[in-house]
């Protein structure tokens, strides 16, 4: 005997369930868990690509400032071996300057000799610090003091001054040293002080 299906819905007896259904908020809640993680992946994608456009960027800017600073230290080095240069090159023209010629002056300090006189010994020393400085050393073979002024006076006409002279005599001979320093022409007429003063210091 078959029971219609209307008359066995009418034999079960009325239940409640176990659980609500979930409010609409809740049904809510996986959705944005998922948003949540493609947007976390969505950002760490994009920091990790700019991280690594920044790190290219650093690396290039400490290139950068890698090769100026050798650049700056190449210039300053040669800048240094150009100052060196200058400066040898300055002193080497101050000493060819000061540098005068003292075959001139044996010239004319021998031809200064008297016939009566001789000269026993003649030394001129250049100082290697200031060449524009010589020491002259004098030995004369002669009776007066007169051949010694004749010859100084003749190498003062040569535009050299004599400093810290020494005069004395042994066995007959007339010894004389001093420190000539030459002057430039052009201080001619001036005083005392101011031809001092222009002398090439020591």
């Amino acid at each position: 005997m078959l029971i219609e299906g209307q008359y066995i819905d009418d034999l079960k007896s009325d239940r409640k369930d176990i659980m609500p259904p979930l409010p609409m908020v809740m049904r809510l809640v996986p959705l944005l868990f998922y948003c949540s993680l493609l947007f976390l992946l969505v950002v760490g994608s994009v920091a990790l690509v700019y991280s690594r456009v920044e790190s290219g960027r650093r690396d290039a800017t400490l290139t950068q400032v890698k090769a100026l600073k050798d650049e700056i230290a190449a210039k300053k080095s040669a800048r240094s071996a150009l100052e060196a240069q200058i400066r040898q090159s300055t002193d080497l023209e101050a000493w060819v300057l000061a540098s005068m010629p003292v075959q001139p002056l044996v010239v004319n300090i021998v031809r200064s000799m008297d016939p009566q006189t001789s000269i026993v010994s003649l030394s001129l020393e250049r100082d290697p610090e200031t060449p524009s400085q010589l020491r002259l050393g004098l030995r004369l073979n002669t009776d007066s003091d007169k051949q010694l002024e004749k010859t100084l006076d003749v190498i003062r006409s040569m535009n050299y001054r004599e400093f810290s002279p020494t005069q004395t005599r042994a066995r007959g001979d007339l010894d004389y040293r001093a420190s000539l320093l030459w002057q430039s022409p052009q201080n001619e007429g001036q005083t005392p002080g101011e031809r001092t003063n222009s002398i090439t210091p020591l």
